[in-house]
Parts: structure tokens; sequence; C-alpha cells
């Protein structure tokens, strides 16, 4: 027997996760949403999977294009991820005005102050239910500042503390 919708939302809320941001561009309309079920595949070569509502702007937009960056958000971005999280109340709302955004290899939007940026070429799509399950190739990474991550853990942000400066 599946367990309750609710039940299994609590639970879910106990798994601390990495914050992103899953952007996609087609056509020169972009699309973007907060994602936390993410994580990588493989290293050769190496790919990245995220799982977004197929109901969405962005799944539509990355769907065409066959593009995806996967940001990675420091604890400074709290207020990016909320933006990027909200329901979308028009189509052509601009969550791009947030943030510095830019393009690399295959154009789909990177966030250049993002921990890392994973721009890659969509190579499956694997739908499930509500959601699809799209894979990456990463073609290439943008590293920001080093910083602490952002962490969603029992429905809102956290972060892990402070780390002492690195390089990447």
């Amino acid at each position: 027997m599946p367990a309750e919708d609710a039940i299994f939302r609590n639970s879910m809320r106990l798994l601390a996760s990495g914050v992103t941001i899953v952007a996609s561009v087609f056509e020169g309309r972009r699309s973007g949403l907060t994602a936390t079920a993410v994580c990588s595949l493989a290293l050769a070569p190496a790919r990245i999977l995220a799982s977004i509502n197929m109901q969405g702007h962005t799944y539509g937009i990355a769907m065409k294009s066959r593009c995806m960056s996967v940001n990675l958000l420091a604890n400074d971005h709290e207020h990016l991820a909320a933006v990027f999280a909200a329901k979308r109340a028009a189509e052509d709302s601009d969550r791009f005005v947030h943030g510095n955004w830019t393009a690399r290899v295959t154009g789909a939007p990177i966030l250049t102050d993002a921990l890392a940026a994973l721009d890659c070429r969509v190579t499956e799509i694997i739908p499930l239910d509500t959601h699809a399950i799209l894979i990456g190739e990463v073609e290439d990474i943008l590293f920001g500042p080093y910083r602490p991550p952002l962490i969603h853990f029992e429905g809102g942000f956290t972060s892990i503390g402070s780390h002492p400066e690195k390089s990447l």
C-alpha cells in the first residue's frame, strides 16, 4: 500500500538537500525553477540528473531546447531561491532580473556567482507520473566564489555554517 501523500511529504522534509536553480532557454525565452531533486549521475562522461514537474514552464522550455543549467546556490542566494520557487503569476514574468546571469556553451542561463554552474545538453528525458527526470551531459562548468551552500530542510532554507576560503 503506497504511503499517504502527507506522510511521504513530511518524511521528505527531513532529507537535507542542496538547493539549485535549473534553468533553460528556447528561442530567447528563459525559464527556471528552484530544485532540490538534483544529483550527479556519472563521471565519464560527466552527467547530472534533475527531476522537474512536467506541468511547469521550465520543463517545456528544456524539452524543446534540450539544454539546461544546474546552478548550485550559496547561503546568500536564499532570496533568489525563493523567487525561483514561487508559483509563476504570469508566464512572461522575468525571474532573471534577480542575480547576474550569462550564457556559455549551450545557451542555458548561468548564474555567475553560483557555487558552481553546470551547463548541460539534455540527452534523455524520462517521464514518470507528474515529473520527468532530465539527464544532462555536462558541457561546461563555471565556479563562483566559494562559500557555504544553501540547504533545504524541514520546508525552509538553512546552511551548514561557515567554511574557510578554498580555491577550486
